[in-house]
């Protein structure tokens, strides 16, 4: 069966801490070029559970600069080095989340140094980092994978980044973290997946000494609940949609799954879950030993 575009959810989660869900991550194949877009806590273990590695990633892209995106930068970067890596990493990010990952490099020039003078490896070129600042428009140099970058709105947090990933007539987007926007809303139009974050309203309570009214209605303000997504989807005539991000990373998903349908949309519908495999034009989902056509 032939898979033009694959998208693999690495990490589903959010910042709080899941055994479930790892921090955001989510892997982009097509035509043997692997796109790697944010590297949340845990990212190079799922890599490899995946049957992955970081010494076999192309480029990162990192979509802002909120730690869960980018926490695990320079553990991917050291880990890939242990695979074999062999050559510089290639990473895009926003000017903010660009600064922030060079502060984690410079941070451990000494640790770096060390471990290549006493470790003798025969390669030091994969520690080394090439950093591009992420702007709107293509991100070239993936071969067939065709990348387009776009603004989203996440205020306070900007510039912030979804991208819209295409091969051999199939085409992913991926929304980032944003709240409801028309530069989404334009990307999404008649794609064949649409991948989205999603802030579960029903399932944020109010829990005295860890989140109050103002923290739920500040949080719930810079993304998208169930009904927004659902009618995102639904304008926008997607073939398939997938949530990803999941705020909280423990929802009940058959929960999240009846707010999504009760929004209004009614197509193809999956609630991510971490090492799951969409495979396009196939529509094939493959997770834990299983393919199910979506």
């Amino acid at each position: 069966m032939t898979t033009d575009l694959a998208f693999t959810f690495l990490g589903s989660g959010a910042p709080p801490v899941s055994l479930r869900r790892a921090g955001p991550a989510h892997l982009v194949e097509a035509g043997g070029s692997k796109l790697l877009i944010d590297c949340g806590s845990g990212v190079s273990q799922r890599l490899v559970a995946a049957g992955h590695a970081g010494a076999q990633i192309d480029a990162l892209i990192v979509t802002h600069e909120h730690s869960d995106h980018l926490v695990d930068f320079y553990q991917l970067i050291v880990s890939s080095w242990h695979q074999g890596r062999k050559r510089p990493w290639r990473v895009l990010a926003p000017e903010p989340a660009l600064a922030n990952m060079r502060g984690q490099y410079e941070a451990f020039a000494r640790e770096r140094a060390l471990r290549i003078a006493f470790e003798k490896r025969p390669d030091a070129t994969g520690l080394e980092v090439v950093f591009e600042e992420l702007q709107q428009g293509p991100v070239a140099g993936l071969g067939t994978l065709a990348v387009e970058a776009f603004l989203v709105d996440h205020k306070p947090v900007e510039p912030a980044f979804g991208l819209s990933l295409s091969a051999n007539g199939s085409r992913i987007v991926f929304s980032g973290d944003t709240r409801l926007t028309p530069s989404l809303e334009q990307a999404a139009d008649g794609c064949d997946l649409l991948v989205c974050e999603v802030f579960i309203d029903s399932q944020m309570p109010v829990t005295a000494g860890v989140r109050s009214a103002e923290t739920v209605a500040s949080v719930q303000s810079y993304h998208m609940t169930p009904a927004v997504v659902a009618g995102l989807a639904r304008r926008a005539g997607v073939k398939a949609l997938a949530l990803t991000h999941l705020v909280p990373p423990g929802a009940d998903t058959a929960a999240l799954f009846a707010e999504v349908r009760a929004g209004g949309y009614a197509g193809p519908l999956v609630v991510g879950e971490d090492l799951m495999r969409l495979e396009l034009p196939a529509r094939l989902l493959r997770w834990n030993g299983a393919a199910i056509g979506f």
